[in-house]
């Protein structure tokens, strides 16, 4: 019998697929038309889409390409539309590229989008809109830049929304900059400009109520959580790292523990995160007995103001869309699937904000939850179901040591076939943004992914109790969380002292970790079409594709 997990299907993957497209062709400066051209091809697709539908069922003649012309008339409407929102988001300035201007000094008034963490008092940088500036520069209004600043310790914090006028260093990005530096990184966010050396003039305009709102009600959280860790600091700043994301709470040595042994995903407001304050709102709500429709907008509603208390980061966005997509179907009583899920939410995010499509953080996150439901579901079931190892005792027969053997190794199959699919799309990205290889991540993710799910959970109970008052009860825990986590950093350096089980590494050329791991998901797509996880030989076939695909330009750096 055919897994249930196998019978899915998504309509929406061809449509991000094809809206990925048009985003990267003008990203990366394959096809640098006028958005007017994109337009045409987008209005030409959707109508050539729209005849194919109408003419198709009533003309023989047209029957048989009508479908294949309707889905090559969506896809073309889909990539231009992409490569349109693309353009219009980044918004380079044609003058600039074409006069390459040098560094200028610029008075700029900007509005914060995103403040990076720094550890050096005085200073702040981050992401920013330009409000205003002068007449000579009226162009740059509405373009993207990277800002650094001074910044004085009596001024506001650059929360999002905060406005403030400054003279700095102006200079162009250019349109791609070499893979892995940071001008790189900046221009997938969507940044044209730099502004450095800069210096207010006047007053910082503080950011919203409701920002300053969410920023209160997060240092309530953090308070919250540090209560009872007071000394084991370095403890509580794993803590507050991991339930609000705040990474500048780690030192750099821990930092680059985790970095080096490809756990520090763990620290990113991710789906682990966001699914375990769903799943305590949505018992909280239960328990009050709120009826179905009022509990899912509630829940909604509550998970959103979790995900702005702890920065509104992109990946705790992307893990709430795709939570809300799921949740919602089922509301609407619509058929629903996780892959459908995941696909109406990444498309939703790249509509809002298509730069992301470029970023570590939605290819990591997307890629393995993609792998995971392609390749690492059926695997599971499959091996799940082949475990039967007392199918003919009768169940009146059977004692506790068979039910508990029997779960405990269907749960180790299910981590490892969901662990063996996360490293297919992990392998190539962890080459591609950071530099590594770390055979031993498969491992110490399998003991320290579950272990993070009882920090997670432990914290969600603390600052609940906390928000009502009940002091002790959140200390107990934060203790027990605490001894997880001691448990966790062990753990970790332990593992880091083996040999080989994380070595810096390349791949040449720079586009190859990008390639195979597109190839990696097309090839896991196609399994999943074709059924292979059912058939021992194609459920080995990624790996192979992997092991091929590291043959090709994997190289080992010196360690420094």
């Amino acid at each position: 019998m055919t897994p249930r997990s196998l019978t899915h299907r998504s309509p929406l993957l061809g449509l991000v697929v094809a809206w990925g497209i048009g985003s990267a062709l003008v990203h990366l400066g394959g096809a640098p038309w006028s958005p007017r051209i994109w337009a045409m091809l987008a209005l030409g697709g959707l109508a050539l889409a729209v005849l194919a539908h109408v003419l198709g069922p009533r003309f023989s003649a047209c029957f048989q390409i009508a479908r294949p012309t309707f889905l090559a008339g969506l896809a073309l409407a889909l990539a231009a539309a992409g490569a349109l929102r693309t353009s219009d988001v980044r918004g380079r300035l044609a003058e600039w590229d074409a006069l390459s201007l040098p560094p200028r000094e610029a008075r700029l008034e900007l509005r914060v989008e995103r403040a990076f963490a720094s550890r050096q008092a005085g200073r702040a940088s981050g992401l920013a809109r330009v409000v205003s500036a002068g007449p000579h520069l009226a162009d740059l209004v509405g373009q993207r830049v990277q800002f650094s600043a001074a910044w004085p310790e009596e001024a506001a914090a650059p929360l999002r929304g905060a406005r403030f006028s400054a003279l700095g260093l102006l200079a162009p990005l250019p349109r791609l900059p070499e893979a892995g530096s940071f001008e790189r990184f900046l221009a997938d966010e969507g940044a044209n400009f730099t502004f450095n050396r800069a210096r207010l003039e006047g007053p910082v305009h503080p950011a919203g109520p409701w920002t300053r709102l969410y920023a209160s009600a997060g240092q309530r959280l953090e308070d919250t959580l540090r209560h009872g860790l007071e000394s084991r600091p370095h403890l509580a700043d794993l803590y507050v790292a991991m339930l609000l994301g705040r990474k500048q709470a780690l030192s750099r040595e821990q930092r680059d523990w985790f970095v080096r042994s490809g756990t520090m995903h763990l620290f990113a407001i991710s789906g682990l995160h966001v699914a375990a304050i769903a799943v305590a709102f949505h018992t909280l709500l239960i328990l009050a007995r709120v009826p179905s429709r009022p509990r899912f907008l509630a829940g909604t509603l509550l998970l959103w103001l979790y995900v702005e208390i702890t920065g509104g980061q992109p990946s705790a966005i992307r893990a709430f869309w795709m939570i809300t997509c799921l949740l919602g179907a089922r509301q609407l009583r619509a058929p629903t699937n996780s892959l459908s899920a995941l696909c109406a939410s990444a498309l939703g995010v790249l509509i809002v904000s298509p730069h992301q499509l470029f970023g570590a953080g939605f290819q990591m996150s997307y890629g393995i939850v993609a792998a995971i439901l392609l390749y690492g579901v059926p695997l599971q079931e499959k091996w799940q179901a082949g475990w039967r190892p007392w199918a003919l005792l009768p169940a009146e027969s059977r004692r506790w040591t068979h039910t508990t053997w029997e779960e405990g190794v269907r749960l180790t199959l299910a981590a490892l076939a969901l662990g063996l699919a996360a490293t297919l799309i992990s392998t190539p990205a962890t080459l591609g943004f950071f530099g590594l290889v770390a055979p031993g991540a498969f491992f110490v993710n399998l003991l320290l992914v579950p272990a993070a799910s009882l920090v997670i959970f432990s914290g969600v109970a603390s600052m609940l109790a906390g928000l009502v008052g009940l002091a002790p009860v959140s200390v107990l825990f934060n203790h027990s969380a605490g001894l997880v986590l001691a448990l966790m950093e062990g753990s970790v350096v332990a593992a880091l002292g083996v040999p080989g089980s994380s070595l810096p590494a390349q791949l040449d050329p720079p586009w190859l970790p990008a390639l195979g791991g597109l190839g990696i998901l097309a090839l896991l797509a196609l399994g999943y079409a074709r059924r292979w996880p059912e058939h021992p030989l194609g459920a080995a076939l990624p790996y192979g594709a992997l092991a091929i695909f590291l043959a090709l330009g994997l190289s080992f750096a010196r360690m420094p």
